[in-house]
């Protein structure tokens, strides 16, 4: 077994409530190298998806055991305030609390809604994924496999050559580009779609402009020609209203004069009566007027052809023009006003367009510049790092082991990156093609790592990366899930020793079926499964002593543990 482990600052304790088959777990971690060992399908993947769960993963219902209203995972994380990790979470804005601690809270409800929290303050998930990239390093299976994919290599390389830096303001660059691109090919769209418009427009722009309508302007022609079409039955019928309340013998106005008289003469006998003469009065005071008014208005209406042909040909030409919009005439007005717009619109583009050309071509120098800083740092990245890894993997048990970058540019006329009169094709990523080249036997070139690795030799080469990836961000934890693919023997002993060594500086997890690998760790925890109830249940035990020997004896033996695994376990552990 290893001597005291180191006090490296990181996860502490991972409590984990009903989130799939773990019902409940409270799981001690500390410093150095902690092996995580169990049966194929215990739940060892479920107490990463666990730990993930808080680094801001996605993740799905599906994980609230059943029966359970809600799942919930918290990280406690202890660390010393001036350490990277530390220093970099005040940097994004989240500090520690006074003891130096951070918790990492996800609550996952059946219903479908997921939260979290920060030392117990609710907070967007991304909040909680930019925490989580600074606190540990989860490598997981699928990471495993990205080795394979060498559109991955560039960002191992800039990751280990401590480029991230110059790879994000690429990056950056080239968002801010698109967007200056997107922005000059709208406006030139626009002013192309103007411009192939702008016959149309202007004839129907002076068509409206020519008629000239007015708002309402229709109704009020609708309702000048009924009157004019109706004048004779307008002026006899006033006239004879006016007749009958004003002007023939016995008309309205001479009875109520005689009803006013008569009135009067009672309100001398009762002057309660006197409100009703003043109603009777305003009577004939409104009759007054209205005859008055009528005969004015029939004075008023001379026939008139000229002026009824004239409004029948406006209302005429301003129905053809609604018919010919399909709309009425408020719409009409609203579309000249547009056409008009266009037309000053098309007018600005000139300038506008001249602006985004310049924000484009400066974005363009921009890119190139970034771009060509990356470049170089990564060509000077690449030998150190080749040379490196290359190794570390002897180190691991691949004696002839030759590691090689490959750094290729494409040309391409249209390309965004220039360098001694040729353009190349460049991306977010940058101006280069990277590929990672292995060779594991003497005198054989390095060919591409897709092609010839094993996974023996992929977990190997992942551990070298990551190794200087943790070295060289400082995340307080790492995690690997299963390193130990395809290795075993004197390879995993060598393996074994890569983790104990980078535990020293590092909090280190690891799952793994290798007695190996589990003899020399720090802490070991087992994942085991039990049937309670009818229902599966997940357990999470820390093992010391006997018990943890019985585990190193299980993994060296199998399903039969004989009593020489035993004392080959115990000689392990010593």
């Amino acid at each position: 077994m290893s001597s005291e482990a180191p006090a490296v600052s990181g996860l502490t304790r991972l409590r984990i409530d009903s989130f799939a088959l773990i019902e409940s777990a409270d799981i001690e971690l500390g410093p150095g190298l902690t092996v995580i060992t169990g049966e194929t399908g215990a739940g060892k993947s479920i107490l990463i998806g666990a730990l993930h769960s808080i680094l801001g993963a996605s993740v799905s219902t599906d994980l609230v055991r059943r029966g359970a209203e809600r799942c919930r995972v918290e990280g406690l994380f202890e660390l010393d305030p001036n350490s990277p990790a530390a220093c970099r979470l005040v940097e994004i804005g989240i500090d520690l609390d006074e003891d130096g601690q951070l918790v990492l809270c996800r609550e996952i409800r059946a219903e479908g809604r997921s939260r979290a929290f920060i030392n117990d303050e609710m907070v967007p998930i991304r909040r909680l994924r930019e925490a989580g990239r600074l606190l540990v390093d989860l490598h997981g299976q699928h990471e495993h496999q990205s080795l394979l994919n060498p559109d991955s290599h560039a960002r191992f390389l800039d990751e280990c050559g401590g480029l991230t830096k110059e790879a994000d303001a690429v990056s950056i660059a080239f968002a801010d580009l698109e967007e200056a691109q997107a922005t000059h090919k709208r406006l030139a769209g626009e002013r192309r779609r103007l411009a192939d418009e702008a016959e149309l427009r202007q004839f129907q722009l002076t068509e409206i402009e020519e008629l000239a309508p007015e708002p309402g302007e229709d109704e009020r022609l609708d309702a000048d020609i009924r009157r004019l079409e109706n004048q004779s039955t307008l002026v006899e019928a006033a006239g004879g209203l006016q007749e009958s309340l004003y002007s023939q013998e016995n008309s309205i106005i001479d009875r109520l004069g005689a009803a006013r008289r008569e009135l009067e003469t009672l309100t001398e006998i009762d002057d309660t009566l006197a409100p009703h003469l003043e109603t009777l009065n305003e009577l004939v005071y409104g009759v007054e007027d209205l005859a008055g008014r009528l005969r004015e208005y029939a004075d008023q209406l001379e026939a008139d052809p000229e002026n009824l042909e004239r409004d029948r040909e406006r209302l005429q030409e301003l129905r053809r023009l609604m018919r010919k919009y399909d709309t009425d005439i408020d719409g009409v007005l609203a579309l000249g006003k547009t056409m008009a717009a266009h037309a000053e619109r098309s007018h600005d583009l000139d300038g506008e367009i001249a602006a985004a050309d310049k924000a484009e071509q400066k974005a363009i120098a921009i890119f190139h510049k970034r771009c060509a800083a990356l470049s170089k740092k990564r060509f000077k990245a690449s030998s150190t790092l080749a040379q490196t890894v290359g190794e570390e993997l002897q180190t691991l048990g691949m004696n002839h082991a030759e590691f090689a970058i490959h750094i290729e540019r494409q040309e391409d006329p249209e390309g965004l990156y220039e360098e001694d009169g040729r353009r190349y094709t460049a991306d977010a990523r940058g101006a280069e093609q990277v590929e990672f080249h292995v060779s594991a036997n003497r005198g054989e070139a390095p060919l591409p790592l897709a092609r010839v690795a094993s996974g023996g030799e992929l977990s190997r080469v992942m551990l070298v990366l990551k190794e200087i990836i943790a070295e060289r961000d400082a995340v307080s934890t790492v995690v690997f899930d299963e390193i130990d693919t395809g290795i075993s023997g004197r390879v995993a002993a060598a393996v074994g020793r890569k983790l104990g060594a980078l535990a020293k500086t590092r909090q280190t997890l690891v799952i793994t079926h290798l007695p190996q690998i589990a003899g020399i760790g720090d802490h070991h925890l087992s994942v085991r499964k039990s049937d309670q109830k009818d229902r599966t249940v997940t357990h999470v035990t820390p093992l010391h002593g006997e018990a943890r020997a019985e585990e190193i004896a299980s993994l060296l033996a199998g399903d039969t543990v004989s009593e020489a695994a035993r004392q080959q376990a115990q000689e392990m552990l010593r």
